[in-house]
């Protein structure tokens, strides 16, 4: 996929060997923006979890874990990578010298750009939404929907008519959600419908909410019926499920590292097989790679689009 090219269903965005502080500020403003934002912990599941998400965006923070140098080589790597090669890699860091990080904007593939935490979090954050438009991280959808097909703490209660409904979830997100009904049951509900007691069960948590009935479909053994949440849903309501989705979703991330393989490579040795002299790291300060001469350097780290502001 080219990088010009916005995928209908968006990118999903990690963010690698993050600090808490981005966790819990950056990554939740994120998922509120109805972002698929993700944190990957340990950098030997990143590439395997990126292999699996082909075309997603991945911010590095390269402040610890490996040595500059070791950073360097892995980000290199992913540009010799089929499936690699098309993560949109973006890089994060406080402390980086003036020399390396020229290295980095010069000599490696980073379309996310180069964004300094030594800035507020909310300018950092607006950063990295910026990045994330121009790269068409929401694609055309505009809410983040979770399959609860396989769930079994995910139901749906309706009293109606002095009769209480139990269905099944089949998706939700903080928009609306689609339920299962028996067939034989589906002639009791009808569209535009607007039902006023409803009870999402969500794991432990009970979500008492109002919502029209936007669609009705059928199928077998059960039709679905799609349901709108009221605008007057509280906010509070909104984060609940918001929240849920989006643990299930991180857990899922989680899980998927069960069972592959852990990349051990050594990053420290400079891989032989890009025989390229543009991709040696040099340590020393170089007068003729101090990129911040470059007038649109600014426009470069904001949007992060290389091609783009060199043409």
């Amino acid at each position: 996929m080219g990088q010009s090219e916005n995928p209908i269903f968006g990118r999903k965005v990690f963010f690698l060997n993050s600090p808490y502080a981005i966790k819990t500020s950056v990554i939740e403003r994120l998922r509120t923006n109805e972002y698929e934002a993700f944190y990957i912990d340990d950098v030997g599941f990143a590439k395997p979890i990126l292999r699996q998400n082909p075309d997603s965006i991945c911010f590095i923070n390269i402040d610890y874990g490996f040595s500059i140098k070791e950073w360097f080589n892995f980000v290199v790597s992913f540009q010799k990578d089929e499936i690699l090669k098309t993560i949109y890699i973006g890089i994060l860091s406080q402390k980086i010298r003036l020399a390396d990080k020229n290295q980095f904007l010069l000599k490696t593939e980073i379309p996310g750009g180069f964004i300094m935490l030594d800035e507020g979090l909310d300018k950092i954050t607006e950063k990295i939404i910026k990045i994330c438009e121009i790269n068409g991280a929401k694609g055309r959808r505009q809410y983040v929907r979770l399959d609860c097909k396989q769930k079994t703490d995910a139901t749906v209660h309706i009293e109606k008519n002095g009769r209480l409904f139990t269905m099944k979830l089949i998706d939700i997100s903080s928009c609306g959600f689609a339920c299962a009904i028996a067939v034989k049951e589906k002639e009791r509900f009808t569209e535009k419908e607007v039902l006023k007691n409803i009870i999402i069960s969500l794991g432990k948590k009970s979500i008492n909410c109002e919502a029209a009935i936007f669609a009705i479909k059928d199928g077998l053994p059960f039709a679905t019926i799609v349901m709108l949440l009221m605008p007057s849903t509280p906010s509070a309501t909104r984060t609940l499920i918001r929240n849920y989705v989006f643990s299930s979703l991180q857990e899922s991330i989680n899980i998927s590292i069960n069972g592959i393989i852990k990349d051990t490579t050594d990053y420290s040795i400079e891989d032989k097989t890009i025989n390229d002299k543009a991709n040696t790291f040099i340590f020393e300060e170089d007068e003729n790679l101090n990129i911040e001469n470059i007038s649109d350097i600014e426009d470069l780290e904001e949007i992060g689009d290389l091609e783009t502001a060199f043409v």
